[in-house]
Parts: C-alpha cells; sequence; structure tokens
C-alpha cells in the first residue's frame, strides 16, 4: 500500500541520486521505483504510462500533511484491515 502523488516530472527536484529496480506492472509495462541509496526508503515510482508525470510517495515529502487523497485504486487486491475512506471514489484496477 502506497500513497502517492502524481507531480509533473519537469516540476520536480530530488537532492541527490536515487538507487532503481524495475518490476512488471499490471499492464505488462515495466515500472521504475525509485530509493534513496542511504536508507531505502521508497520516494517515487517512473510509470510507461504517464511518462511525462512521476508517482512521488507522499511519505517522502518534507511535510507529508500536504497530500490530499482523491481516489483509492486496487481496491480489488486491498487486504481486509485495510483503509477505506467512504468519500473517495474506488477503483479495483488503475483507472485508465
Amino acid at each position: 500500500m502506497a500513497s502517492v502523488m502524481l507531480v509533473p516530472k519537469a516540476a520536480l527536484t530530488v537532492g541527490g541520486e536515487l538507487k532503481h529496480y524495475e518490476v512488471k506492472g499490471d499492464s505488462g509495462n515495466v515500472v521504475r521505483r525509485g530509493f534513496c541509496p542511504t536508507c531505502g526508503s521508497p520516494i517515487l515510482s517512473l510509470l510507461p504510462a504517464m511518462p511525462d508525470f512521476v508517482a512521488l510517495k507522499a511519505g517522502s515529502l518534507d511535510d507529508p500533511a500536504l497530500f490530499k487523497p482523491m481516489m483509492q485504486v486496487f481496491m480489488k487486491s486491498a487486504p481486509p484491515w485495510a483503509p477505506v475512506h467512504e468519500h473517495l471514489p474506488k477503483f479495483d484496477k488503475q483507472p485508465s
């Protein structure tokens, strides 16, 4: 489970270099994930379906309170203990 916000790639500045690894997403495309090389904290994901945006992990923000959830995705695979916000739109998979 991750709280992410889409940020225009051109507007994002990351202090320092990230380490990356790649995984195959549900679409079959390769998702590239960036982590802090020192502590291993997840920072961002690069998604081929949205090449001009970065999926930034809300927990990596200097002020995570700035993050405002707008939807919940991958609800089909959510564990029973996952928090569900009834007022937000829900999707079983990534909306197109």
